[in-house]
């Protein structure tokens, strides 16, 4: 099973869809809800907090996973583990058969780690250390928001009321209503469902019309009772980007099996002295050229 020569490919379809503008969004997303804010706005922001609200409360999920990618032609099943422990890290370990860990894929707020078991060699760096992803104002708390099923907004730790009033959605749309933020060439879109306010899906869009647009859309499915909320244990991502000679979208499906809030592991990967660091930027180059 050739699995190891897309362990890199696993991490960049992942992180692509977290592509934020950090620092256009720090300047603007720091206003109050004002006392003159008319009634329909303030509806507005009522039904994003319920959207908001939704998120599930545990800081801990860990839980084995059925892993599938779908990309340069090749599909790819394998076993494996997710690790989450909030605004430190989501791990994603694959083990074909769960016998033998063959990979895996780490972020934190500082840096992505990912590592080929096989041929004893992983990629270190930080968000800043690839052009592609400084390019694109990577965050890791946006990646760990859309893994969580919230709402987020690129360059924000968490989300606080008065950040609320930054997101917009249509009231008279009625069964599924879609909440949208919006900051340069970036574009994000909820859609939630109106009788539970429930993010089924969320979609980012960046640079449209030019010749660096991409776009991401994250599905849920199979929500199950998670420390009494609603959580999603299927998660679909479909990316596709005009930066890559491929016209075929890339796409990654996680299936959880069972949730814990299991606190027993660590909390960030060491990596062997016997292992090779290869250079990240080159290790990227020649994956979005395939």
């Amino acid at each position: 099973m050739k699995i190891s020569k897309y362990i890199i490919l696993i991490a960049i379809s992942m992180v692509m869809v977290a592509c934020g503008s950090k620092k256009n969004l720090e300047s603007t997303a720091t206003s109050s809800i004002a006392t003159s804010v008319d009634n329909a706005s303030l509806k507005k922001v009522d039904y994003i907090r319920r959207v908001h609200d939704n998120a599930v409360t545990p800081n801990i999920i860990v839980s084995k996973i059925d892993f599938e990618i779908d990309a340069m032609g090749k599909n790819i099943s394998v076993d494996g583990k997710i690790f989450m422990r909030k605004d430190e890290v989501i791990r994603i370990v694959l083990s074909p058969l769960g016998i033998m860990e063959v990979g895996r894929v780490e972020f934190t707020p500082d840096y992505v780690l990912v590592v080929d078991r096989l041929h004893k060699q992983y990629v270190k760096a930080s968000y800043n250390d690839l052009d592609f992803l400084k390019n694109n104002g990577l965050t890791f708390y946006s990646l760990q928001a859309l893994f969580w099923n919230e709402l987020f907004l690129p360059g924000n730790k968490k989300l606080t009321d008065e950040l609320l009033v930054n997101f917009d959605t249509n009231m008279s749309e009625k069964g599924e209503r879609k909440v949208t933020a919006k900051s340069g060439s970036l574009n994000f879109e909820w859609n939630t469902t109106t009788a539970n306010a429930r993010i089924n899906s969320a979609n980012v869009n960046y640079g449209a019309g030019t010749s660096k647009a991409s776009s991401a859309t994250w599905k849920y499915d199979s929500f199950s009772v998670f420390a009494s909320k609603q959580y999603p244990t299927s998660h679909a991502l479909t990316f596709a980007s005009k930066s890559v000679k491929s016209n075929t979208p890339m796409k990654v499906n996680i299936k959880m099996k069972k949730l814990t809030t299991d606190p027993n592991w660590e909390t960030l990967s060491k990596v062997s002295e016997k292992y090779t660091q290869v250079n990240a930027e080159e290790a990227l180059k020649k994956l979005i050229q395939f």
